[in-house]
């Protein structure tokens, strides 16, 4: 039986109202984790002083010694958003640069940025699937504590996942009409992306077939101009950079290397090589591949997969003893290190080549995120840390949760918004097969998940198409 007229305007206070308090419940789970858990790492340093060089010194680089010297590791996304919010607010702040204080601004900046990803969120999923499936969005974006964490942590990851979502949601509102008029904002949203971190050049290969796929009917060229028109618009905003780059550096490079190194300077792949032949776990990452060779990586600390004969453990803790002893990178060393690398790899190349690879993507998906937490690095060594053991176990089962909820509800989606639903998979496994070539498993890598996986989860309460299609929007 059909509501009465007078019910539906209730009705639609009650969903708001619950809507506001599913909004104010995250904006106190993120004000929780500002309060307890806020801090910066060594990248979020790294980008604000490209910032401040950038806003007070006009040359986009590091400082050295007392000396500015010009860079190209890092795009210029982020330090655009610090140095913006230094100009702003440094005047009021009176805080010095590398201290928490200094990054507060931002912090408060990423707390919004992160509610209105729960709203972009919640909004796609209530156009797939009704008020109901927005709703259940919302909740479960809203009350994200692997999301929530990151907001007050000053990294890009925040500012990501909002143009993940809002490219996602200007895709589907072009899907619904093919007009010309969203693909100006979905390229905003693409290149803000990607000028974040250069791996969501992703995100445009996964909505780009899309829009060729589903152009209106018409000549080769009517059908081909949506992408023609949003490939060139998010490109734009990369001239620049790739001509700065060029200048200063002489070097094509529109956008961040690999390596994460300026031009000329030494790289560690032969030591990068040798730690992908054991290298698994967030464990190892922050025990030996972020330490070398700045910092001594202790050989008691690595597992007994580092080493496959007796000879290859003396020989290892021979040559981290020395690359700890002089604190940089020596040729030597890293030629010993290649030799390594190349004995494991005849010895096992399925270990090397599939493996390992699958194991560091495995543990990226399914790690406990309790990397920006008070919680030790050997988290399952029960008897030492009860309490901390038992939370990590808590949070993966939470994790693990989001992900079988997004798979129970993805074939729910997928026959309402197939081409959308099938561009978010597609963006999923791409970013798979990319982390599959990384070498250092963490699990920030897969936090782009989450606004898809939540939009996925959202269709276990799908509702019927027909009551779908008459509620009115209140998210």
């Amino acid at each position: 039986m059909p509501a009465a007229p007078t019910d539906i305007p209730n009705k639609q206070r009650q969903l708001a109202l619950l809507a506001g308090f599913l909004l104010v419940c995250g904006f106190l789970l993120r004000f929780y984790f500002l309060q307890k858990h806020a801090f910066f790492a060594a990248d979020s340093v790294l980008y604000q002083d490209i910032a401040l060089n950038w806003l007070h010194h006009h040359i986009y680089g590091l400082t050295e010694s007392g000396q500015i010297r010009p860079t190209l590791i890092r795009l210029p996304g982020y330090p655009a958003i610090l140095a913006a919010l230094s100009w702003l607010f440094d005047r009021f702040l009176h805080a010095a640069p590398g201290t928490l204080h200094s990054f507060l601004p931002v912090l408060w900046l990423q707390i919004a940025a992160d509610l209105a990803t729960c709203c972009v969120v919640a909004i796609t999923a209530r156009k797939i699937g009704g008020q109901t499936c927005g709703l259940a969005a919302l909740a479960l974006a809203c009350l994200c504590p692997f999301t929530a964490n990151y907001a007050v942590v000053p990294l890009t990851e925040t500012f990501t996942l909002f143009f993940l979502a809002l490219a996602f949601y200007l895709l589907q509102l072009w899907l619904a009409d093919r007009r010309t008029r969203w693909i100006i904002p979905l390229a905003f949203a693409l290149s803000c992306s990607v000028l974040l971190r250069p791996d969501q050049g992703l995100l445009a290969v996964a909505i780009l077939p899309v829009l060729l796929i589903a152009g209106k009917h018409g000549t080769l060229r009517q059908r081909l101009q949506p992408a023609i028109l949003c490939l060139a618009l998010t490109a734009l905003p990369f001239a620049p950079w790739t001509i700065r780059n060029y200048r200063v550096f002489h070097v094509f490079q529109p956008i961040s290397p690999k390596q994460a190194t300026d031009p000329g300077e030494p790289t560690p792949i032969h030591f990068e090589r040798w730690f992908r032949t054991w290298g698994v776990d967030f464990t190892a990452t922050q025990d030996a591949y972020w330490n070398y060779p700045e910092d001594l990586v202790n050989s008691a600390d690595l597992p007994q997969r580092a080493f496959d004969t007796p000879l290859q453990r003396q020989q290892t803790e021979k040559l981290l003893q020395q690359a700890g002893y002089e604190g940089k990178l020596n040729q030597q060393v890293e030629a010993g290190f290649e030799a390594l690398a190349q004995e494991r790899i005849a010895a096992h190349p399925l270990r090397y080549y599939l493996l390992l690879p699958l194991g560091r993507l495995a543990n990226m998906l399914l790690h406990p995120r309790t990397e920006m937490l008070p919680v030790a690095e050997r988290w399952w060594q029960f008897r030492q840390h009860p309490a901390q053991t038992t939370f990590a176990l808590a949070y993966a089962a939470l994790n693990l949760a989001y992900f079988f909820a997004a798979i129970a509800g993805f074939r729910r989606v997928l026959k309402r918004e197939s081409l959308l639903v099938l561009s978010m998979a597609g963006y999923i496994a791409l970013r798979c097969l990319l982390l599959l070539t990384l070498d250092n498993p963490e699990q920030r890598y897969t936090l782009e998940f989450f606004p898809l996986l939540i939009v996925f989860a959202s269709g276990l309460w799908m509702e019927h198409r027909s009551n779908a299609d008459h509620m009115p929007v209140t998210l």
